[in-house]
């Protein structure tokens, strides 16, 4: 029985953790920028006029999270520590 509870107590905690810091973003390289929106719901930061896109996303986990698209398809992920970080990347 003590066993059973602990089992409980165990799961409770770990199902607690994407409550408090917020989901992980699933990606892959080359998903469409459709897909990723959709799944991840991301702030948008950068749009060029030659159609290439920045992305991002925060955990406080894993900190930012930035997402370079070009032509709709995701070239290139980036981690960072502030916000404005994707500015001190180079762009595609």
């Amino acid at each position: 029985m003590k066993n059973v509870i602990l089992i409980c107590l165990a799961m409770m905690m770990l199902s607690c953790k994407t409550f408090f810091y917020g989901l992980e973003p699933t990606f892959t390289m080359g998903m469409s920028e459709k897909e990723f929106v959709e799944k991840n719901k991301p702030e948008l930061v950068l749009a060029t006029e030659e159609g290439n896109k920045v992305y991002r996303t925060f955990n406080q986990l894993t900190n930012y999270k930035f997402f370079y698209f070009k032509s709709e398809k995701l070239v290139r992920f980036e981690k960072g520590t502030y916000p404005e970080d994707y500015k001190f990347n180079r762009l595609l």
